[in-house]
Parts: structure tokens; C-alpha cells; sequence
């Protein structure tokens, strides 16, 4: 069975800072974003906005909570802890930690997505990410949803693959009729046309273009 193309759309920019992190978000590789600096800048959160969560949580590899491997609890106030105790330890942790962090801005975004307001998260206090979630709500609801579409898109072209594969296996080789062999090349080619569709469907969704 052919893969249904699932329906597609994609906000527009509405400031300068958006347009261009869209573009680097969707040219950029995940380790170049990193290693430029582009998931840690005071602008870095313009980026992780235009990425989608599966590449938030790719970025984690890159922490500093992964790669330096800190006390977990230093991210969370303890059970009785006096409130100005832990208004004093989130701050050095956000100075020791997060903010020499290269994908901060990933964190907070992905934490936002997932509504994880407990601990701290890409240097946001909860009471931060709290605020955020609020005051974004229709853009992570959007977010969210453009998640949900670019999954369908990527299952979509996984499965024209699969045809591609399975009609082609199953007729490779086989004998008849010369009629019957034209019309199983054919079946053949438009699974093929289909798939295709799909990845040029998703490379100028991405931005990119034909190779010359």
C-alpha cells in the first residue's frame, strides 16, 4: 500500500532574527549549529525554536550535564531546603554549569516542548520556564504540531522506501507474460516516483536545493 502524503505548512517569520535562524536551522548540520555557537549565544534561543524536538534532544549529547557529568542535584532545590538556600545554589549552578553550557538555549527549548518545569533547565529556573511556558503557549502548541507533521513526513517516506524495496523484490525475476512484466516495472516506477516526490517534498521544506 502507497504512503499517503501527509498535509504540510510551515509558519512564516515575523521578525529578521526568526527568518535567518530558520535558514541556519534548516542549512546548518547539528554539530555545525553546536560548534558555532548557534545553540548558546543570548540568540541561540531563536534557533532552538526552528528546530524540532528529536534534534533538541540530539543537541544533549553536547551538555554539559552529559559530558562533564555534574551532581544531578545541584539542578533540583531538596526536600525542605529554605527557598534563599536555593535561590543561592540554582545561581551558582547556572554560572558553574549552564552558562558555559553549548547548547543551552536547546535545553531550555526542549524542556519547554516537554513542559519539564521542575528542576533547572538551559539556566531557566523553574520559575523561568514556568513564565515561558505560559507566555508562549501558542508558539510551543505550534511547535508541537509542526513536530507532529515532520514525523508523518519522515514515516511517509520510510514507508515509499519500503514499497520501493518490497514491489521490486517481488517481481525481480519473475516470468510471464510481456505485459504483465511492462505493467510490474511500472508499479515499480511509480512507487519509485512516489518516493521521490516525498524526499524533494522534504529537501525544499528544509531549504535546500538541487544539487547542479
Amino acid at each position: 500500500m502507497m504512503a499517503a502524503r501527509p498535509s504540510a505548512s510551515r509558519p512564516i517569520p515575523e521578525t529578521a532574527e526568526a527568518s535567518i535562524a530558520q535558514f541556519v536551522a534548516a542549512t546548518d548540520p547539528l554539530d555545525s549549529l553546536v560548534a558555532s555557537g548557534f545553540l548558546d549565544r543570548q540568540d541561540g534561543h531563536y534557533v532552538a525554536q526552528e528546530l524540532r524536538t528529536p534534534q533538541l534532544r540530539q543537541t544533549m549529547k553536547y551538555s554539559v550535564c552529559l559530558t562533564a557529568d555534574p551532581d544531578i542535584g545541584h539542578f533540583y532545590q531538596e526536600d525542605g531546603e529554605p527557598d534563599t538556600d536555593w535561590r543561592r545554589r540554582r545561581a551558582q549552578t547556572v554560572r558553574d554549569h549552564c552558562s558555559v553550557c553549548p547548547v543551552r538555549a536547546a535545553c531550555a527549548e526542549l524542556a519547554l516542548r516537554e513542559g519539564d518545569t521542575v528542576g533547572i533547565r538551559g539556566g531557566l529556573t523553574p520559575e523561568k520556564l514556568k513564565r515561558r511556558l505560559v507566555m508562549e503557549r501558542d508558539r510551543l502548541d505550534q511547535a508541537l504540531a509542526e513536530d507532529q507533521r515532520a514525523a508523518q513526513w519522515q514515516q511517509a517516506r520510510i514507508a515509499a522506501a519500503r514499497e520501493v524495496q518490497r514491489l521490486a523484490g517481488q517481481y525481480l525475476g519473475t516470468s510471464g507474460k510481456p505485459e504483465k512484466r511492462l505493467e510490474n516495472i511500472e508499479n515499480v516506477r511509480k512507487a519509485a516516483r512516489l518516493r521521490d516526490e516525498l524526499v524533494a517534498a522534504h529537501r525544499r521544506s528544509a531549504g535546500w536545493t538541487a544539487a547542479a
